[in-house]
């Protein structure tokens, strides 16, 4: 029965091998977490498949009870029916992933989560890290201020140092970007810098209206929006799909009613203001629209 068991258990260890493998050879994985976060996938494969194999080759040798010299208990499932649906826990993700094509996230969800028209900076995300790292320091100084205050002053030190350093270094792409955008006649947006330069062109808008831009995504609309208004959106991932966000620009012309949610699709127009929620944001108008295939990366990653 151990011998069967064990066989089992490196049956289903070789289905997510399989499973990963599959997704690497489909080129797939980049549609459930970032290219970032792909090393650990990898060194994931290489375990579940040496656990896998050994747990199989284990099985096939003399494994009775009477050659076991553990001192613990060996627990197996006490009925059939408990190790059905124990096992099928571990084998019902597997088939899934197996048998049915890979979905990519579309308006359904967007339309839940919302579409964000500029990121938040970096700096600012980093600047509030601080404060909250601060204030914990202050508490440990005010409950031991002989034992503390030392190593709050020691640690404030450190992580204003690398702070400062993010920052300006964060500073300086930021402003280089500013500039590559002001200075240039045409604002490409590309997959690389899609998150940051949306972002940029929603904080500095009034310096940008009347630059033609051009940017790729599907269609998206708010349940607000005009017959004559969408977003040409994209998701942001930043380790996997589950925080995916989504980001993108609206669009506004008489051309963009007929066009269905979820189509994909490159506008190219000219960027203005508008007012959305009383807040200001940037609007591409008089666009011109070309229809695209889905392309091979759906998504795009925040940028580090």
């Amino acid at each position: 029965m151990r011998s069967f068991h064990m066989f089992i258990r490196g049956i289903i260890l070789a289905g997510y091998v399989l499973l990963l493998f599959k997704l690497l050879l489909t080129s797939q994985l980049a549609n459930y977490v970032s290219p970032k976060m792909h090393p650990f996938i990898y060194f994931a494969l290489f375990v579940l498949l040496i656990l896998g194999g050994m747990q199989i080759l284990r099985s096939g040798m003399n494994t009775s009870e009477s050659h076991c010299h553990c001192d613990g208990e060996h627990h197996m499932p006490k009925t059939p029916a408990s190790t059905v649906f124990i096992y099928s826990l571990f084998l019902l993700p597997v088939m899934i992933g197996l048998m049915l094509s890979n979905h990519v996230l579309d308006s359904s969800v967007a339309s839940k989560r919302g579409v964000q028209f500029g990121a938040q900076p970096l700096a600012e995300s980093s600047n509030s890290q601080i404060q909250t790292e601060e204030k914990d320091l202050v508490e440990e100084y005010l409950r031991d201020p002989e034992g503390y205050m030392k190593k709050v002053d020691e640690r404030v030190n450190e992580i204003l140092q690398e702070d400062n350093s993010a920052v300006q270094s964060t500073e300086k792409e930021n402003e280089r970007l500013k500039n590559d955008l002001i200075g240039t006649d045409k604002i490409v947006v590309t997959d690389e810098k899609y998150i940051s330069t949306i972002n940029m062109i929603s904080e500095n808008v009034e310096q940008l209206i009347g630059k033609k831009v051009e940017i790729t995504g599907f269609v998206f609309r708010e349940r607000d929006f005009r017959s004559n208004q969408l977003v040409v959106a994209r998701f942001g991932v930043t380790c996997c799909i589950a925080d995916a966000s989504v980001y993108g620009m609206l669009v506004e012309g008489e051309n963009v009613a007929k066009l269905k949610d979820d189509t994909w699709i490159k506008v190219t127009g000219t960027i203005h203001k508008t007012t959305y929620h009383q807040s200001t944001i940037p609007v591409i108008e008089q666009p011109a629209i070309e229809m695209i295939e889905v392309p091979d990366q759906p998504y795009v990653y925040e940028e580090y």
